[in-house]
């Protein structure tokens, strides 16, 4: 079935979501749905032609007929005031928020799961085979990636993505991911989830120097805040990530692995009495 999340226009979606039902139900019909939902079902032919809106009281009754989940419901109806309004200040606000909407389902691990944190060879060598062609030949895939590991080293990595069912046989001798995304589900206390963001870090050091200034972007600000603020900073910079793995996520033509750490810490503690409250760029 078409899923509403992948739409921008909510009448296309509910005709393809029409078209699959009537594949599974022969008696699915205008009629049907008029019945189900109190719509009149010649206006439904025109809806689903676009040349007419529903009645917002409809949309429960066709949230219900679609089955969707809280998610998908509320993006259902922010999607349907998104193609009624010809405001652009709200057409602007309601898109936003169907992009948050769409956030990308995520798998999230837990213990013993972690061992996947524990060689940042694994995340990469499986990003890697997502977008490799022909993953047959595991020290070919494994050559690919910067800096080079060994073949024990890929063997080993290959062995937890297998355990944890992150990978799959393609049915070519090769092998397929099974998950788009990985994460530890928020902040975690995890030995092996630290030594993976310590190990990207050193790996960021070490791209200064292995990477060209047209393959890599490092870059330092020095900043004041208001402690009270700072979990306003950690939900901006959790909301630069998630736009970029959306974007990231839209490429056709993903050729490379790249890895990005985003990094705020204090460099002093508290001052009690500050000389005053305006934040300050200082580098």
């Amino acid at each position: 079935m078409p899923d509403v999340l992948d739409y921008l226009e909510y009448r296309e979606f509910l005709k393809d979501w029409f078209v699959e039902s009537k594949k599974d139900n022969r008696f699915t019909s205008y009629r049907y749905l008029g019945q189900k939902t109190g719509v009149d079902p010649a206006w439904l032919v025109r809806v689903f032609q676009k040349e007419g809106h529903l009645n917002e009281e409809a949309l429960p009754a066709f949230i219900r007929l679609c089955g969707f989940d809280d998610r998908r419901a509320e993006y259902f109806r922010v999607l349907y005031r998104f193609c009624k309004t010809k405001a652009k200040s709200s057409l602007s606000e309601l898109y936003c928020r169907l992009m948050e909407l769409r956030e990308m389902e995520a798998r999230v691990l837990t213990s013993p799961e972690f061992m996947y944190f524990g060689n940042w060879a694994c995340t990469a060598l499986r990003a890697l085979i997502g977008i490799s062609e022909n993953t047959s030949d595991l020290h070919a895939v494994a050559n690919h990636l910067n800096p080079p590991i060994s073949q024990n080293d890929a063997r080993n990595a290959l062995e937890v993505l297998k355990q944890l069912k992150l990978i799959e046989k393609d049915g070519h001798g090769g092998w397929n991911i099974t998950q788009q995304i990985v994460t530890t589900g928020g902040e975690v206390k995890s030995s092996a989830v630290r030594d993976f963001h310590r190990r990207t870090l050193e790996l960021a050091q070490e791209s200064l120097d292995r990477h060209s200034i047209a393959e890599r972007d490092v870059s330092s600000i020095v900043f004041t805040v208001d402690q009270a603020d700072i979990p306003e900073f950690k939900q901006r910079i959790e909301d630069f990530r998630r736009g970029l793995l959306q974007f990231a996520k839209r490429s056709e033509h993903a050729n490379r692995v790249y890895a990005l750490n985003v990094s705020m810490f204090p460099l002093s503690e508290v001052v009690e009495n500050p000389s005053s409250s305006d934040p300050k760029e200082v580098s």
